[in-house]
């Protein structure tokens, strides 16, 4: 799913969904669905009363490209694991955030500066000026905007986490845009958990 001028978000994997959280949470009492909807009771009572471990069962792992401010938003989200492609070793491709909103004069200039800093940093790493520099050090002159790539692999119970903070109205809109993406891509994997999540707990926090 694409998210800003070169970013996305995708989900690569995901294992459990609905039938396992039920599964989990139904260990602590020892009970059994008595009808049809009961399930679907039982995961808006555990959201409802903050009891998310069962949400556990789920885990997901996302490959996502995003500015490289954005990601060190996403980055004090502790409770997962990341894998970020390293411009210590790679070269970095010349693509950066821009701002839907630029036009005019101030576009032309916000491209001409990322454009100016890309140019210095790939005449750095290739030697082809005065300097030769090593990558490690060559990307430090790039752009906070410079997008980035990364896996990230969360259980259900830390993303509803994420996405209740990310997804909040004074959340900063370019990480917004991210956590609306996956919202819609899990609720493929888990429409109950996260459709009631979005109901009881989203719509609370507006």
């Amino acid at each position: 799913m694409q998210v800003l001028n070169h970013g996305f978000v995708r989900l690569v994997e995901s294992m459990g969904g609905d039938a396992a959280v039920v599964r989990n949470a139904r260990r602590c009492w020892r009970s059994e669905a008595k009808t049809e909807n009961a399930d679907r009771q039982l995961l808006r009572h555990l959201l409802k009363a903050g009891h998310k471990t069962p949400f556990e069962a789920m885990v997901f792992t996302f490959d996502v490209k995003t500015p490289l401010f954005v990601a060190r938003q996403w980055f004090r989200h502790r409770i997962g694991s990341y894998n970020e492609e390293s411009l210590r070793y790679c070269i970095a491709q010349r693509e950066y955030f821009v701002p839907d909103h630029l036009e005019g004069d101030a576009l032309q200039a916000w491209i001409r500066q990322n454009e100016e800093a890309f140019d210095f940093y790939e005449e750095l790493v290739s030697g082809s000026g005065t300097v030769k520099m090593v990558k490690e050090q060559a990307r430090s002159i790039l752009p906070i905007g410079t997008y980035t790539s990364f896996y990230w692999t969360v259980n259900g119970n830390a993303l509803m986490n994420f996405l209740n903070l990310r997804l909040d109205k004074h959340a900063q809109y370019e990480i917004r845009q991210y956590a609306e993406a996956i919202l819609e891509l899990v609720k493929e994997v888990a429409p109950i958990s996260f459709g009631e999540f979005e109901r009881e707990v989203l719509t609370i926090s507006e």
